[in-house]
């Protein structure tokens, strides 16, 4: 019996440290009592994967600054593309009922780009005007050590699983891989305003149903717009984190929330100030079919250096005590056995402009209709795992199309080819994506 509690319990943490591939989500079925233990079952190596391409437009392109990170382009302005975007591979291996590790890699063709300026080769002309410009940022495919992590369950109380590994950040439902969320793209908050991976030590323990606590200690913030791509840390200090959850329904209707933080030294040097980020959390769901989803986050960073920028999104050079604050809704809905509809709010006030490189309110209104192919196919399951913290199933095969207008207070967005004075610029965009999300 203590077997099998450390053993869902082992599984159970995985989810709420950064969710698990679908493969390795069901423990297998523990042994009856007086039974021996099936080895065949603990050392089966488990095998799954995904594949995501889709068909592109973009009206303009959003400027981020170089030393905020960049955008992603989709496509050209005013152009359709079609994309392989990405393909990953897991493995799992269940050592004992307290004993599990995994690992994952990762193909992924980016294709992003930045706005430069004051510099001869952007912009800048002797003591004339300076403005920015798209740089000519060729398409790149990099192979990403995406996740990995073994975890131990310890036998005291209800168990405490001890992971050691690269994992998602367990705020809110947002995540990095198209298939582990509802929509085609992610919100400005999950991009900007917290980080999305760490890799580090974690420790979890479930004191109910109704009550969990997970808290880490690991090298660096990761995301997209920070070195996503390199987990190693970048100096001698060390960032901690954790997350209080709280599910006051776990039988009638799941609803979970939960509070956490992240801080620590993200920068080189002794002395790099300290980068932290508050999230508050919370999903609902009333049934398989449906659920409801927000995350608040507040988050400030000190000495923060950012260059000169030019027109059309002029600023001096500055050092600044930056704050920025922001917030995603985000509904789902099946309104049919294969099809359903996603609707998302983002809004982030980058009031410093230390995480997207200009000083705005930056949002985006989203509605993804997603078709669930696979439950076109008479006897095809699910995957067995589901949306962090949610009931609603993951599909093996899903079809979205999503249209996301993006909207700023400052004039941030542009149709300018790479290289040219950005001289035409407007406060929103267009993006059409149709996406295909394939679980196997």
């Amino acid at each position: 019996m203590r077997h099998h509690r450390a053993l869902c319990l082992s599984a159970a943490a995985l989810v709420w440290l950064g969710g698990v591939a679908p493969s390795i989500a069901q423990p297998p079925p523990s042994p009856s009592p007086g039974a021996a233990e099936p080895s065949s079952d603990y050392n089966a190596l488990r095998m799954s994967g995904f594949l995501v391409g889709s068909v592109s437009y973009n009206s303009k392109l959003q400027m981020v600054p170089e030393f905020a990170g960049g955008t992603p382009a989709l496509s050209n302005p005013g152009a359709v593309n079609f994309g392989f975007d990405k393909v990953g591979l897991s493995f799992a291996r269940m050592l004992a009922p307290w004993l599990t590790a995994s690992a994952a890699i990762e193909v992924e063709s980016h294709r992003d780009r930045h706005s430069h300026g004051f510099d001869p080769d952007f912009g800048c002309f002797g003591d004339g005007p300076c403005v920015e410009r798209f740089g000519a940022e060729e398409p790149s495919v990099e192979v990403n050590l995406d996740r990995f992590n073994v975890t131990a369950v310890a036998p005291a109380g209800n168990g405490i699983a001890f992971s050691l590994g690269r994992f998602d950040v367990p705020f809110g439902v947002e995540r990095h891989d198209e298939v582990l969320i509802v929509t085609a793209t992610t919100s400005e908050v999950f991009r900007y305003a917290r980080p999305q991976r760490m890799t580090g030590l974690q420790v979890a323990y479930a004191f109910g149903p109704r009550l969990d606590v997970a808290a880490w200690v690991v090298n660096r913030w990761e995301s997209e717009t920070s070195g996503e791509e390199d987990p190693n840390d970048v100096n001698e200090g060390k960032s901690l984190g954790g997350r209080l959850g709280v599910t006051p329904f776990p039988q009638e209707t799941l609803l979970n929330l939960g509070v956490g933080g992240f801080f620590g030294p993200e920068r080189e040097g002794d002395d790099s100030p300290t980068r932290w980020v508050v999230s508050i959390d919370a999903t609902w769901s009333p049934s398989s079919r449906s659920f409801v989803a927000g995350e608040l986050v507040w988050g400030g960073e000190n000495e923060v250096e950012m260059r000169e920028r030019g027109t059309p999104i002029a600023a001096p050079a500055e050092t600044v005590d930056a704050a920025w604050t922001g917030f995603y809704g985000l509904g789902h809905h099946d309104v049919l056995e294969a099809l359903g509809i996603s609707l998302r709010y983002g809004w982030l006030d980058d009031e410093d402009g230390a995480r997207t490189g200009v000083a705005q309110k930056l949002s985006s209104w989203t509605i993804t209709p997603v078709v669930h192919l696979s439950r076109l196919v008479n006897g095809l399951r699910s995957t067995g795992a589901t949306y962090a913290r949610t009931r609603h199933p993951i599909d093996v095969l899903d079809l979205k199309l999503e249209y996301r207008l993006n909207r700023s207070d400052r004039t941030v967005f542009s149709a300018v080819e790479p290289g040219t004075d950005i001289t035409d610029a407007g406060k929103s965009s267009h993006q059409i994506q149709l996406q295909l999300a394939w679980n196997f």
